[in-house]
């Protein structure tokens, strides 16, 4: 009886699988509906406000903010010019100049440092998101490891009860000293496989604490029960690739490299300089006025316009292979979680309980001594490792999931938090 509770133990870890309704209502167009948990929602809004990257980018973005601001200022301050001349005439001069943006070079820096900004916001949001996945993936690790540690705990049981079986038989001259021997050392394996997944569980916790730095909860928040079915027919690919944040980063990147182009066209201007001059020599005012201008014919800087274009068609060219990237992104991911999921639903509803029909059965033949020692081995080992590939699909589901998140740009609506900057 015992060995039987032990049996149906070993299919505890998958007594709470993820709901994947059986058919669900395919909607004309894509709608993520913010996830049922308040303590995954938590999580994830403290990892993504408090990690030092973070923190990086957000600085990133207040330089960003100060360069914006100190760009649309005026480019040229007026100069004061004091003369005394010692001469006969003991002549004294006051001037003031002012060299003239003529060009427009203030605002097309302003227009580049307005882009920078642009480019450093989205950014700040490329990394709130990979956080925000990257929490999701450690979960899915971390919780299989735990379902993985559990199933080693009940093949230990399973093992040790077995063991204490075979040695009673053997004692009894039912069974050979090899049996018996079969029998501990599947036992000892079973206890290294144990220690094994211990160490997979801590490693994930570690790698969970690496993410979530500060107020680490007691306990890890649960992943949700239910996952919506996502097909290629409701997706709007190019609606999705665009409102990417790295496409944000990338488009305003060209356009950082265009206004670049148009400030080095301005740069290559003339700028004059004009001044006022008074003062006096012996008895007599001087009044006059200056004027300069600087001759481009040394260096017409042109050189300097050519590399901004290279530049420019580099921004364009790669964000136009980024794009492309992203799109077949999106699409593998739609198929691939689509097809976990289909393959999760299949062992959801012929699977599993036919691993506890195969549990049972194995019991009642052990308990009659229909099967032999070896063959109850092979075939216990083989349903607990049923089990645990089991419990990777549900790991692999939740890979898929998280993927198509983060490729669809929808992370930040599913966990209802902000990743904007």
């Amino acid at each position: 009886m015992r060995l039987r509770l032990l049996c149906w133990a070993a299919l505890a870890v998958l007594m709470h699988p993820i709901d994947v309704p059986a058919q669900v209502e395919r909607a004309p167009e894509l709608s993520i509906e913010i996830a049922d948990a308040p303590a995954l929602v938590a999580l994830a809004r403290q990892a993504v406000s408090n990690h030092p990257q973070v923190l990086s980018a957000q600085a990133a973005l207040e330089s960003r903010r100060a360069s914006q601001q100190a760009a649309e200022r005026p480019l040229f301050n007026p100069a004061l010019q004091l003369g005394i001349e010692d001469s006969v005439g003991d002549a004294r001069t006051l001037g003031i100049s002012q060299t003239l943006d003529i060009a427009g070079e203030r605002h097309a820096r302003g227009q580049v440092a307005s882009y920078e900004f642009d480019v450093a916001m989205a950014e700040l949001t490329v990394v709130r998101r990979i956080l925000a996945s990257e929490m999701l993936v450690n979960l899915a690790d971390y919780w299989t490891s735990v379902g993985l540690d559990e199933l080693a705990e009940t093949r230990i049981d399973l093992m040790r009860t077995f063991a204490e079986l075979t040695l009673q038989r053997q004692q009894a001259g039912d069974l050979t000293q090899v049996e018996l021997n079969v029998a501990n050392l599947a036992y000892a394996q079973a206890d290294i496989e144990h220690a094994s997944a211990e160490s997979a569980r801590a490693g994930a916790d570690q790698s969970l604490r690496g993410i979530v730095l500060n107020q680490v909860p007691q306990q890890w928040p649960d992943l949700p029960q239910v996952l919506p079915a996502v097909s290629s027919e409701q997706l709007n690919a190019d609606a999705l690739v665009f409102q990417l944040p790295e496409m944000r980063v990338e488009r305003a990147s060209v356009s950082v490299a265009e206004a670049t182009v148009d400030l080095r066209e301005r740069q290559r201007r003339a700028k004059p300089t004009f001044g006022l001059i008074a003062g006096r020599e012996e008895d007599e005012s001087l009044v006059g006025v200056s004027f300069s201008m600087p001759l481009n014919v040394r260096n017409r800087f042109t050189y300097e316009v050519a590399a901004a274009r290279a530049e420019q068609r580099t921004a364009e060219q790669r964000a136009s292979n980024i794009e492309t990237r992203a799109r077949r992104r999106l699409l593998a991911a739609t198929e691939r979680y689509r097809l976990t999921r289909d393959a999760w639903q299949s062992w959801v509803a012929t699977g599993q309980p036919n691993l506890g029909q195969q549990s049972d059965l194995l019991q009642r033949l052990v308990e009659a001594g229909e099967l032999s020692t070896t063959d109850y081995l092979v075939q216990l080992n083989q349903t607990l490792d049923t089990a645990a590939s089991a419990i990777e699909l549900r790991r692999q589901l939740w890979l898929a999931w998280v993927e198509w998140l983060y490729a669809a740009g929808q992370i930040d609506q599913w966990l209802g938090i902000a990743t904007e900057g």
